[in-house]
């Protein structure tokens, strides 16, 4: 009796191993290669200052995205009727999205416009171009904030007599209508921030 045991222990623990070391090729090799991640957004500001912290130290010239080590996915959650952001995108660890904040000091009135859109892919260009439609960006709390980049070049938000400093939360995702087209692309944009 014991020795069948000893025996289903071993087993158990020489299939954990192998399904462990499966598993780990296949991130490594396969996912690796369909992953999609948005990358190297740069903020250009014109006659307003843009910052990575709240005590307005370290500028910014390229947003710090949120760690995503599975890339995106279409996003699976319910639309927001007021944000049309889904419930599933959010400033936490659990999105399926990316996230980023900036910092904006006191007396500011700007826009943002976003601009330089680019899908690096080693799949068909005119196609994975025809999916911008499905990538979305969005400015959390901020009303009609939410838009695709199926445009070249769009007007996401615009500001006014900024009181205090002001935090600006960026939520990046791919929409759940998007197709295989994007896979293993890397998206990339700038944010310009202008003021008015």
């Amino acid at each position: 009796m014991k020795k069948k045991s000893v025996a289903a222990t071993i087993v158990v623990i020489l299939s954990t191993i192998v399904f462990a070391v499966i598993g780990a090729c296949f991130t490594a090799f396969v996912y690796g290669k369909t992953k999609i991640e948005v990358e190297n957004i740069k903020v250009n500001a014109t006659g307003i200052e843009v910052f990575n912290d709240k005590d307005l130290k370290e500028k910014c010239e390229k947003i710090k995205l949120s760690d995503m080590k599975l890339g995106l996915k279409p996003a699976t959650g319910e639309l927001d009727k007021e944000t049309m952001i889904p419930s599933t995108i959010t400033d936490e660890g659990t999105s399926e999205g990316y996230y980023a904040k900036v910092y904006i000091p006191a007396g500011s009135s700007f826009k943002i416009v976003v601009n330089n859109i680019n899908i690096e892919t080693t799949k068909n260009k005119i196609e994975a171009e025809e999916q911008r439609k499905n990538i979305f960006i969005a400015i959390k709390d901020v009303k009609n904030a939410s838009k695709s980049l199926k445009e070249d070049e769009f007007e996401l938000a615009n500001f006014s007599n900024i009181t205090e400093t002001y935090e600006l939360t960026f939520l990046i995702w791919i929409g759940s209508l998007s197709g295989e087209e994007l896979a293993g692309s890397k998206i990339s944009f700038d944010l310009n921030f202008i003021k008015t």
